[in-house]
């Protein structure tokens, strides 16, 4: 095994000790130039213990030969199983991948259609992974110290805001207002 197919195992033992107790498959995407751009790139699908919980769907792999920092994985949480997070997932990851597009906390992508279908928000908030906290989102340094994200679902409204308002108060506002984020057809919260 060479060093980034050791960090890729590390990194899918990190994704089943966080989920452990839950079914853990592949959920693969392989149309498209991805694996041009992120040769390891996977996705698992995470099932939900209860009903009402979520499916999440979560890179393994994004973050390998990202040089420039420990790089960065992606999650997506679905109120139901659909290929289309899979997609979401290499088409934000394939977009990373290019230095002058990296994604941080904060940031917002256009992704040009619906994230999943019946709903009206059409872009994402690159988020600290607040339903999951720490323990998620920092890998251990042998699956090369990789940061897991949150991809938010959010209106264009509330993307517009976030680019020229504040991130914090768009936060605050969706505390305050308890908002469903599972809700794949909410109304927007400004």
């Amino acid at each position: 095994m060479n060093g980034e197919d050791e960090c890729v195992a590390a990194l899918e033992r990190h994704v089943r000790k966080f989920w452990d107790g839950h079914i853990v498959e592949p959920a693969p995407w392989g149309a498209g130039p991805i694996h041009e751009r992120v040769p390891k790139f996977m996705v698992y699908r995470i099932f939900p213990e209860r009903a009402g919980e979520a499916w999440v769907y979560v890179t393994v792999g994004s973050s390998i030969g990202d040089k420039s920092s420990n790089g960065v994985e992606f999650f997506i949480m679905s109120p139901v199983a659909l290929e289309c997070h899979s997609e979401t997932l290499a088409m934000v990851s394939h977009y990373n991948s290019y230095e002058a597009h990296r994604l941080t906390v904060g940031s917002v992508i256009s992704i040009g259609r619906p994230w999943m279908p019946g709903s009206r928000m059409e872009h994402l908030l690159v988020s600290l992974p607040y339903p999951y906290g720490p323990k998620l989102e920092w890998s251990p340094p042998e699956a090369g110290s990789a940061r897991f994200l949150w991809l938010l679902p959010i209106h264009k409204r509330e993307a517009d805001f976030i680019r020229h308002g504040s991130l914090d108060e768009f936060e605050e506002i969706l505390d305050s207002k308890a908002v469903n984020v599972l809700d794949p057809d909410r109304d927007p919260v400004l």
